[in-house]
């Protein structure tokens, strides 16, 4: 497959609840939005991290309109700072301007794209591999989600009028996982729609999807509806380092059965799941996460409220 088609005129494939037939169509949010548009402003607050020199930066888009009965839905993007930067004027220009909802990057401070090392710790589940292949230290998704319901959350919905229930999580890669693992909690959920792009499932030799299957296959569905994305040629266009400390990483990516997003998307479809499966064709894993954070902006909302 040749590169494929950049920007919002790219086709998609969508299966909705993770079985039956695919739906082909194109993606032109924007069209026909040039007479009215939503602008937004940006404010920027930090939060103290668990090192100096580390703390976490949460970037807000605010709609310069006035906000809906009930308040603004919000996005929360994990890897905040690769997001706010594919938050760019074409991205906004995108967004629905009578539904236009709050946007939320949760990064950290400095200026690389992705923050290696903490999304390595904060992302990934407990239980498993305390190190991720590159040594990296794991398995801080219980402290994190803390963070971000107990002190994230409130900090930033002080800054706007929020719709507590009509909150989504979106997360890529490592990112993913963290969705997943926290749409699959039976608590009371904190978000009314997940979506998960690109999740590592082959982290620490499957495992965690895994203890994912087990938890659908006994009939335990997730707390809201979840979303999966998936770029098409993701395993085809997968990096191979020759790194010596990178080759437990291509091992594990490689071992994972090509159709295992596809697998735990039918899991989930039958454990109750309402949310859809969405493929961009030819897209690398890269490419999807700047695709995927523009899809999910774009989506019409207001989304279903927080049971």
């Amino acid at each position: 497959m040749g590169r494929p088609a950049q920007g919002r005129g790219m086709a998609a494939r969508t299966r909705r609840g993770g079985s039956g037939d695919w739906i082909e169509g194109r993606d032109d949010a924007g069209k026909g939005q040039c007479a009215k548009m939503t602008t937004y402003r940006q404010q920027v607050l930090t939060h103290p991290g668990p090192r100096p020199g580390a703390d976490y930066r949460v970037t807000l888009f605010l709609p310069d309109c006035p906000a809906p009965r009930g308040g603004f839905p919000s996005i929360w993007y994990l890897d905040g700072n690769a997001a706010a930067a594919d938050l760019d004027g074409q991205a906004l220009a995108g967004i629905d301007p009578d539904r236009a909802p709050v946007l939320v990057a949760l990064g950290q401070a400095g200026k690389d794209r992705f923050a290696g090392l903490e999304r390595a710790r904060d992302y990934t589940p407990e239980g498993g591999a305390p190190s991720d292949p590159r040594g990296r230290p794991a398995g801080g998704a219980p402290a994190f989600q803390t963070l971000l319901t107990d002190h994230l959350i409130p900090a930033a919905e002080a800054c706007f009028a929020a719709d507590p229930g009509a909150r989504q999580l979106w997360g890529h890669s490592y990112g993913g996982l963290f969705v997943l693992r926290m749409a699959m909690q039976r608590t009371a959920p904190v978000f009314a729609r997940f979506t998960a792009a690109s999740p590592a499932l082959w982290w620490d030799h499957a495992r965690f999807l895994g203890v994912l299957q087990a938890g659908l296959r006994a009939g335990q569905g997730p707390c809201a509806p979840v979303d999966l994305h998936l770029g098409g040629a993701e395993r085809e266009r997968a990096s191979r380092p020759a790194d010596p400390s990178a080759q437990p990483l291509v091992q594990m990516r490689a071992a994972l059965p090509p159709d295992a997003l596809g697998g735990l998307a039918d899991d989930l479809a039958r454990a109750g799941n309402s949310g859809a499966f969405t493929v961009f064709p030819g897209l690398s894993h890269g490419e999807t996460f700047t695709r995927s954070v523009r899809e999910v902006a774009w989506r019409p909302w207001p989304v279903a409220r927080a049971r």
